[in-house]
C-alpha cells in the first residue's frame, strides 16, 4: 500500500475564483449597487450614486487586489469568529456558525 502513488491533476485559479462584477466579487459589488440605488432614491441626484458607487468599488478592487476571495473570507470570519459571544469565557471562539448557547445545569454558574 505503500508503493502506490496518488494520482496528481492540475487546478487552474479560474476554477477557484469567485463570481466577479466590474473587478470586485459579487458579494461586495451586490451591497455596494444597493446603496448605490438608495442614494439615488433619497437624494434623487444620479451623480451622488455614481460617486458613491465609484468609492466603494474602487475600495473593494483594492481589497481583491491580491486575493479574489477576500470577501468570502471576510463574511466566514463575521459568521464564525465574530459572532462568538463565548470568547471571553472560553478564551477562544467557536467555529460553528450556529447561535451558541451555555449549557444550562444545575450548579454551576457562570459569572
Amino acid at each position: 500500500m505503500d508503493d502506490e502513488k496518488l494520482r496528481e491533476e492540475t487546478l487552474f485559479l479560474a476554477v477557484t475564483r469567485p463570481t466577479m462584477w466590474l473587478g470586485v466579487p459579487i458579494e461586495a459589488s451586490l451591497p455596494i449597487a444597493l446603496a448605490a440605488c438608495l442614494t439615488l432614491i433619497i437624494t434623487g441626484n444620479p451623480l451622488y450614486a455614481f460617486a458613491l458607487a465609484g468609492a466603494f468599488l474602487a475600495i473593494a478592487r483594492l481589497i481583491v487586489r491580491h486575493d479574489a476571495n477576500a470577501f468570502r473570507l471576510l463574511w466566514l470570519w463575521t459568521m464564525t469568529k465574530a459572532r462568538c459571544r463565548n470568547r471571553g469565557w472560553w478564551g477562544g471562539s467557536s467555529y460553528s456558525p450556529l447561535p451558541v448557547d451555555g449549557a444550562k445545569r444545575r450548579g454551576f454558574a457562570h459569572g
